[in-house]
């Protein structure tokens, strides 16, 4: 008869709290989505090399990860809004001191303060999304929204003047923090849901499920840290225009919106592999075709097409990856090693890409892409199918809970 109480309205699972967990986990994301606007104004602006523009790039995904992976052992236990707010307070001030530094070391500096300020926040708004009762929707609608402002960004940054271009960066940046301030110091939820703050991690499964799915994010960040980072050199190598590359870019961002929206309509109704086959199909394509994009009679268009549906694929899985990696414990605390996971990848992806190719052209860093998803990719289906097994083992051990398991498509 308890099942039949009608559950108390939770305060992360309101529309304001939702918009507040959204906005952080959107603003806290802004280097790796404005990762190509951010590589290309260095160079213009800073005129460094090859090797440190990969370092500074590095820097704030450097410092998320290594927050992140902390975030295990004090997720559920601090207070979420105070939290948040002096995570996005820090990472404000930071942003605002670099306006006036163009050394290459004070700056390495700043942005790892950036990314260590902003890697406490991030994980905190992950974990609510995932604790909100329509996670599979509201975690597409993460992705859909870390879209809009990459292609808005992508957009503005690379639309001013080549030596504004990296005050442009840092200004759009602080706007939308000060923003995401504003609404989290008013609805951004207290306390972490209703999970308890010291519920057992399930190490088992962290041993064969939890590697894998580290690994395969791993991978797939490592191919978007490298490639994601430089489209803006490929598409200049194939001759088109900053202004044309910085139109592709935003208008693939935008039509991406498919994909997460996708994700966010059609939830787990196929299952989670299928979504995963498609992708790697798809993106494996994309990344081939672009190895040849010089050749193309337009490759003007042949860019834009590209590229709209690598990002339509990649906004469409990355939900699904996310899922996926909470779904290997229960107590709500490992998916924070899903940051970890993403942003040290990433941030070694653009010093990969840069010693692949310093003084080449730029398809062997696309082949490395190719190959580094495709691991992934198996990776991601040999987790489920050992997630498979697992709840085929627990059909002959409790029968009772095989019922509920089964509910859940793979």
């Amino acid at each position: 008869m308890a099942r039949l109480i009608p559950q108390k309205e939770r305060a992360i699972d309101s529309t304001a709290a939702l918009m507040a967990l959204l906005l952080v986990g959107t603003v806290t994301e802004a280097m790796f989505l404005l990762l190509p606007s951010f590589v290309g104004a260095l160079g213009d602006v800073l005129h460094l090399s090859t090797t440190r523009t990969g370092l500074l790039a590095s820097a704030d995904l450097s410092g998320i990860a290594l927050m992140t992976a902390t975030a295990p052992w004090w997720l559920r236990r601090v207070s979420w809004r105070p939290t948040v707010l002096a995570s996005l307070a820090a990472f404000l001030l930071t942003n605002m001191v670099c306006f006036a530094v163009h050394s290459f070391w004070p700056l390495l500096c700043l942005r790892l303060l950036a990314g260590l300020t902003a890697g406490v926040a991030y994980p905190i708004a992950l974990a609510g999304v995932l604790d909100t009762r329509r996670a599979d929707r509201n975690t597409g609608l993460l992705i859909s929204l870390q879209v809009i402002f990459g292609a808005a960004g992508v957009y503005a940054i690379d639309a001013v003047r080549l030596a504004w271009r990296l005050d442009a960066f840092y200004v759009f940046l602080s706007g939308w923090l000060l923003i995401t301030f504003l609404v989290s110091a008013r609805w951004y939820p207290a306390d972490p849901s209703d999970r308890p703050p010291n519920g057992p991690m399930a190490w088992r499964s962290l041993v064969g499920r939890g590697s894998l799915v580290v690994a395969g994010t791993g991978l797939y960040f490592l191919m978007i840290g490298a490639v994601w980072g430089y489209l803006e050199g490929i598409a200049r190598e194939a001759g088109m225009s900053l202004e044309q590359t910085g139109t592709a870019l935003s208008v693939g961002l935008v039509v991406s919106l498919l994909g997460s929206g996708a994700a966010a309509w059609l939830g787990l109704r196929f299952g989670r592999a299928r979504p995963l086959i498609l992708s790697a199909v798809v993106q494996v394509i994309s990344l081939g075709l672009l190895t040849r994009l010089s050749h193309y009679a337009d490759p003007v268009t042949a860019f834009f097409v590209i590229n709209a549906v690598f990002q339509i694929m990649w906004s469409y899985i990355v939900p699904y990856f996310i899922i996926i990696f909470n779904d290997v414990d229960a107590s709500g605390r490992f998916v924070a090693v899903y940051g970890t996971a993403s942003h040290l990848t990433l941030a070694v992806g653009p010093y990969v890409g840069g010693l692949l190719i310093a003084n080449r052209p730029y398809s062997p860093l696309l082949w490395f892409g190719i190959i580094a998803v495709s691991a992934c990719y198996v990776c991601f289906l040999a987790a489920i199918g050992l997630d498979r097994a697992a709840r085929g083992t627990s059909e002959i051990i409790a029968p009772e809970q095989a019922i509920i398991h089964a509910k859940r498509p793979a």
